[in-house]
């Protein structure tokens, strides 16, 4: 065999090696964040189908991640968001509109990342991240939604949220959020009751790791996974799961 033959047999197989490889690595250690994803996906479907039965009709502010509106940052973190606004767009079908906002970041963040102190146990690290009017300055741009979806959680200085102590419109519906920042068992019962708090989702005690399927239909792989919060269970699901509360 010429030496340009041999040559060429090499290249070809370390190609097809590489090849191999970045598919092996693809199917397998990749399997776990796009399973999240899909899970994500799933997540923000059921809760946007909920809204939709329950509170169908004017527009829907919902509240997405700042920071994918800036480039450079993980290829995930902006697919990661995809899934969850993918899967309120399936939802919610075309009879409710989504206007997806983005709220302000804590300048102190932006000037110096270590200022600001998150609290590692939180589902949601953006709470901490979000400047403390942010979400009353995108209710009052916003005054026609009287629902706001959720998708990073609720600010820390829930307290001082103007929107949040007010009774009445806009309400809300949240994935994953941190009810700590509720307060007691009896506050966040109360505000889901009150339908302050609409609907939230849940990861469901037990569930199964990202890295397994299921099988199943949907509804069966989201009853595996998560909860679906909402006033006509709370009451059940405080007894089931006290330690989500």
């Amino acid at each position: 065999m010429k030496a340009s033959s041999r040559a060429a047999l090499i290249w070809a197989a370390s190609a097809l090696a590489i090849a191999l490889g970045a598919w092996f690595y693809y199917r397998t250690w990749n399997v776990a964040p796009r399973r999240a994803m899909s899970h994500r996906e799933l997540a923000t479907r059921f809760l946007a189908q909920y809204i939709e039965t329950h509170y169908s009709g004017k527009p829907v502010l919902v509240v997405s991640n700042p920071f994918t509106q800036k480039g450079g940052r993980d290829p995930q973190i902006y697919a990661f968001e995809e899934a969850g606004l993918s899967g309120l767009r399936k939802g919610f079908g075309k009879a409710t509109q989504m206007k997806v906002v983005f709220p302000d970041v804590r300048p102190e963040f932006l000037k110096n990342p270590r200022s600001v102190q998150v609290d590692p146990r939180t589902t949601t690290p953006l709470s901490f991240l979000v400047a403390e009017n942010a979400f009353d300055k995108l209710a009052k741009e916003n005054p026609e939604c009287d629902l706001i979806v959720s998708l990073i959680g609720l600010p820390v200085n829930l307290a001082q949220v103007e929107i949040w102590r007010t009774s009445d419109v806009p309400r809300f519906a949240l994935l994953l959020p941190d009810l700590r920042f509720l307060g007691n068992q009896q506050a966040i019962q109360g505000a889901v009751k009150s339908g302050k708090l609409v609907a939230a989702i849940l990861n469901k005690p037990g569930a199964p790791p990202e890295t397994v399927f299921s099988g199943g239909n949907d509804k069966a792989e989201f009853d595996k996974r998560f909860l679906l919060v909402t006033a006509e269970n709370i009451d059940n699901l405080m007894r089931s799961h006290p330690q989500l509360f």
